[in-house]
């Protein structure tokens, strides 16, 4: 995941809005899919997951913040985002199509999810290591460990269900 859209030479401003867009692409993707659920209990985990994607979003726009204008507003911040692909590299609309009849369980819905947590957590690893500015790959690494919590958490709703 994340090869295909970055071309080695992007700014850290730039790597955040990419992954901002990504966060706001899973976001959307979780969001429309709880549209579609039948199930109570998947559509409780989906709005779950689509809460982690809005935290995940604030955290890359306050990093946004330190490396640009301070007084940038979210509105104008978001004019610069792309958020077509989500986590996984995945098109959203195009892999809702594809697999919302596959979320029939709440079991189904965490497996997905953990995937896209697991490549995520490497991307963000991936743009961590590439990246030259300290602060990026500090925030960078931590947005990966938030990944890897999520995926216990997701682990362990899954051994509760």
């Amino acid at each position: 995941m994340g090869m295909m859209i970055i071309k080695g030479d992007e700014t850290p401003q730039d790597i955040i809005c990419l992954a901002y867009g990504l966060e706001e692409g899973l976001r959307k993707f979780y969001g429309a899919s709880t549209q579609m659920a039948i199930e109570p209990e998947v559509i409780n985990v989906l709005s779950r997951l689509a809460e982690i994607e809005v935290r995940h979003k604030q955290k890359l726009f306050g990093l946004y913040k330190t490396l640009d204008s301070a007084d940038t507003t979210i509105e104008s911040f978001e004019e610069k985002v792309n958020s077509e692909l989500m986590e996984g590299g995945f098109d959203s609309d195009k892999l809702l199509e594809e697999s919302m009849s596959a979320f029939k369980t709440a079991a189904e819905v965490l497996n997905f999810a953990m995937m896209l947590e697991a490549q995520g957590m490497d991307l963000y690893m991936r743009y961590a290591e590439k990246s030259e500015n300290p602060r990026v790959k500090e925030i960078l690494f931590e947005m990966a460990g938030d990944e890897k919590a999520h995926l216990k958490s997701l682990g362990d709703l899954l051994e509760n269900i």
